[in-house]
């Protein structure tokens, strides 16, 4: 009985030494299992995020939602096999209209929002172009139901999350994976992190683990958070 106590406090005392770092594939799994799964990625960007998914879970349904034409023609190599799936060539956000949009020479920096100078040596703007808006509710009608949902839309993640109020109302999505900004990232974006937090607790959705933590100075420039509606 001695020796199970003292393991047990070795046990918890590594646990506790080794827990400043989220295992994301294992958290996943976790929580996805090992059945097939439906994936929406917003900004798929090059598709490395995708690719990861691919790796790891069984993919029965795909939707990437890229707005630089080029890199969403090069997605379709990537969606080859996937039962069902669909690359939509827009952004989303909480209103159909059309917007302005930054290409960087990084294509994961491109925005609707200019960045600020934290580093102006890899932030350089090639062209702005205009790209269609559309709203995640009036494309997700028929109450799908979506096991992990990826949005990373470099400071338009809030106002895409509004967009999806109706499907977020009904649980349709059981995982999402939202890139929170903070300040010293964008210019010009007028949310929080806390908005989106208290937004989706709103829905039940809770903050249940972080990846993926970037610093300038010791100051936080953005995060990956992982929300699930234990409902």
């Amino acid at each position: 009985m001695k020796f199970l106590k003292y393991y047990q406090k070795i046990d918890d005392a590594i646990s506790y030494l080794l827990s400043s770092v989220s295992n994301e594939k294992k958290l996943l799994k976790d929580i996805l299992g090992k059945k097939e799964i439906t994936y929406v990625d917003i900004g798929t960007n090059v598709g490395n995020y995708l690719d990861f998914v691919k790796k790891n879970f069984k993919i029965k349904q795909v939707y990437c939602f890229e707005p630089i034409e080029s890199l969403a023609k090069e997605l379709e190599e990537k969606i080859l096999g996937i039962k069902k799936s669909k690359i939509f060539n827009y952004a989303l956000s909480n209103k159909n209209s059309n917007k302005k949009f930054y290409l960087y020479d990084i294509p994961s920096q491109s925005s609707f929002y200019k960045q600020n100078d934290t580093y102006t040596t890899v932030q350089k703007i090639k062209k702005k172009i205009n790209v269609k808006i559309n709203v995640f509710d009036k494309i997700f009608t028929k109450n799908l139901k979506i096991d992990f949902c990826k949005i990373d839309a470099e400071g338009e993640d809030y106002n895409i999350l509004r967009g999806m109020e109706k499907n977020l109302k009904k649980r349709n999505i059981k995982l999402l994976k939202v890139e929170l900004c903070f300040p010293l990232m964008h210019k010009n974006v007028n949310c929080t992190y806390l908005d989106i937090l208290n937004y989706l607790k709103r829905f039940d959705y809770d903050l249940f683990s972080i990846t993926k933590i970037k610093y300038k100075n010791n100051e936080i420039l953005f995060m990956d958070a992982i929300f699930i509606n234990r409902r």
